[in-house]
This record gives structure tokens, sequence and C-alpha cells, in this order.
């Protein structure tokens, strides 16, 4: 068992995970950058997808009914394209070297939102141009930092999906790929017994976390939601900048 500081903090993570998961999925890199400051990097990631998976099917048993299958199978060949890259990145390089690298490009993508009407018609004008750049990207940044909610996110404002249909899509986008992601951990060793015990004495404060999310996905407004999920994706974007220099 952890130290109980380091415990009570994954109580926390777990809470909050089910809580993302269930009501605002861009909140997802935000999660993984906290966990990166309080343990080693790579280790981090193995925590962080333990917790995101048990998150996944808590939101796909609540909202699978209003995933848009069609796109989702749509972007799974070069999602799976983006996940072999990060594979080779994270053997080549330092995850928090590149932790930066993903917070700009996220950073950049949230300041084209006063230009998103004549960037939504330009992307329906190029959908495979679109799908597969953020697909490509996608599978990158999940796998060498678990942080591909905020260009999801902004992927499917694009498409101004409804919020119960941007959390059903997002909820089978990333189950799918998080188990993806479990050989690919494996094989590089990622995954540490020493967490296990934790892990599986937090996992009911999931289900609690999903249950406050639920209920916040009701009560907000489709407009605000939108709101929320780009400054969240600010958020998550700039805790990437900065956790190298805390």
């Amino acid at each position: 068992m952890l130290e109980s500081h380091l415990f009570w903090f994954l109580a926390a993570v777990a809470l909050f995970t089910g809580f993302v998961k269930a009501g605002v999925p861009a909140l997802g890199a935000l999660i993984s950058a906290t966990v990166a400051l309080m343990f080693p990097p790579k280790d981090a990631l193995g925590i962080t997808l333990l917790y995101l998976l048990t998150g996944d099917l808590v939101a796909v048993s609540l909202y699978w009914r209003q995933a848009h299958w069609q796109e989702l199978r749509k972007m799974m060949p070069t999602i799976l394209a983006g996940i072999v890259a990060g594979a080779g990145i994270l053997l080549l390089l330092d995850n928090n070297s590149l932790g930066p690298v993903i917070g700009i490009l996220i950073l950049m993508l949230v300041s084209l939102e006063p230009f998103r009407p004549r960037i939504t018609q330009w992307a329906l004008d190029h959908p495979g141009k679109v799908r597969g750049a953020s697909g490509v990207l996608a599978g990158i940044t999940t796998t060498v930092g678990n942080a591909a909610g905020p260009i999801i996110s902004l992927y499917l404002l694009l498409l101004k999906i409804d919020k119960h249909g941007f959390v059903g899509t997002s909820a089978i986008f990333f189950f799918c790929v998080n188990l993806t992601k479990i050989p690919v951990y494996g094989a590089l060793g990622i995954f540490k017994d020493y967490y296990l015990l934790t892990y599986l004495s937090t996992i009911p404060l999931v289900l609690i976390g999903a249950y406050a999310g639920k209920r916040f996905l009701k009560w907000i407004p489709q407009l605000w939601f939108n709101r929320v999920i780009l400054i969240f994706t600010a958020l998550a974007g700039l805790t990437l900048v900065v956790r190298p220099l805390l």
C-alpha cells in the first residue's frame, strides 16, 4: 500500500475520473498531467490508464446509445496508426520533453475557436483530411501521455455534436483506444504491481464520480457545455506546457 497522502491523492483521482468520463471528457488530459506531478512519468501513464479504463466502462454503459458510431469507425485506422507511432516515440523520447509540445499544440487549436465557423466549413469540405489528422494526432498523444481528450473534444465540437452525443462518442472512442494501449504499455514495462492494491481499493469512487458527472451533464445547457469544454481543454494544454517547470 502507498503512503497515506498518495493513497488519498489517488482516491481523489478516482473520484474525478468518474466525473470527467460521465460529464466532461475533455478533462482527461488534466488528470494525466496531475498524476504525473506526483509520480514518475511512466508510472503515471500506467496508473492513469487503469483509472481511465474504469471510467470508460462506466461512461460506455451510460451513453453508448448516443455515440456516433459511423464517425468512430472512420477514425479508427488513423488512430491505430497514431498509437503505433506513439509507442515508437515512447521508446525514443522522455515523456516530460514531449508534454510541452503536446500542450502548445492544444493551445494553438483552442486559439482557433473564434474562427470555428470558417474552419467548420473547410472541415466539411475536406472531412478525410481533418479526420485523418485528428486520428493520428489523438493516437500519438493518448499513447505518450493519455492526453488525447482535448484533440478529440475539439474535433467533436467542430462536428457540432450535441452534448450527449459528444460524451457517448468520447466514451466509446477512449474505451477502444485505452484497451488497445494495454499490450503496448505491458510490453514497455509501464504497469507496476506496486500500485495495484491502491487502485483496487479506490475503484468504487469512480462510480460515485460518474454519478455526479451524469447529473452535471443533465444540468448544464449546451452553450455552456461547449464553453466549459474549451476552457478546460485550454487548461489541460497549459498544464502540459508548464508541468516540466514545476
